[in-house]
């Protein structure tokens, strides 16, 4: 009786690890900006181009933003042209046609991008059903050139702060972008491991919410 509580004991102890280890981790900033200040930053545009501007990324999109040296003022950035940008030792890339993501793994040519914004759905929760966010953006007109953004009470002033949420990419060697959902990632996993693959699914250690798990994929691609 003693050696069968005992393995229950530890059955349900593996069990809570699992689901500790795929749960997702709740994220929260009290501050629309990912950096507490704006940072002297390298972007790198197409045909090699590197240009250096006071840059931030917004965690209402994930998109690139700059002070204008001309107003002073904090504006979206047209990335048609860009590529990515580098914050010192912290390498962001754009994963479509808005959003960066910071590099957080790369192997043989690949990378791991994280993409964090605010939960609009926990948000709304928080405001008793409201989404609108403290930034004024101008109508563009159909030029699509960038955007004026009031950040001025932005900061959220509630313990909670804004709920944020992750969502991963990995970049190929060819250079696409996919989200890392087993539906996409299986597209792409070479012939020959394809068995493996589907072995390492079901393992109960492995889980699409933990960087460690998702690093391992590397290996899997064609």
């Amino acid at each position: 009786m003693k050696k069968h509580l005992t393995l229950l004991l530890l059955a349900f102890l593996a069990a809570m690890a699992v689901h500790a280890q795929q749960q997702v981790e709740e994220k929260r900033s009290h501050s629309q900006l990912v950096f507490p200040e704006f940072r002297m930053a390298k972007v790198r545009q197409g045909f090699g181009r590197v240009t250096k501007a006071r840059c931030n990324i917004m965690y209402k999109n994930a998109a690139l933003c700059f002070i204008d040296e001309k107003d002073n003022r904090i504006r979206q950035a047209f990335v048609q042209n860009i590529f990515g940008v580098d914050f010192d030792s912290c390498r962001y890339m754009k994963v479509d046609t808005l959003a960066m993501g910071l590099v957080v793994a790369e192997q043989d040519g690949m990378a791991l991008l994280r993409v964090t914004t605010i939960d609009m759905d926990k948000y709304k929760e928080l405001t008793q059903g409201g989404t609108d966010m403290p930034f004024l953006d101008i109508d563009m007109a159909g030029y699509g050139t960038d955007t004026f953004i009031d950040l001025s009470g932005a900061e959220q002033q509630s313990n909670e702060g804004y709920p944020l949420k992750d969502k991963h990419y990995f970049r190929l060697k060819d250079g696409k972008f996919i989200p890392a959902t087993q539906r996409n990632v299986k597209k792409y996993v070479k012939p020959e491991l394809k068995t493996a693959f589907k072995t390492l699914m079901e393992d109960r250690w492995w889980s699409w919410n933990d960087e460690a798990s998702l690093k391992k994929l590397f290996m899997y691609f064609k």
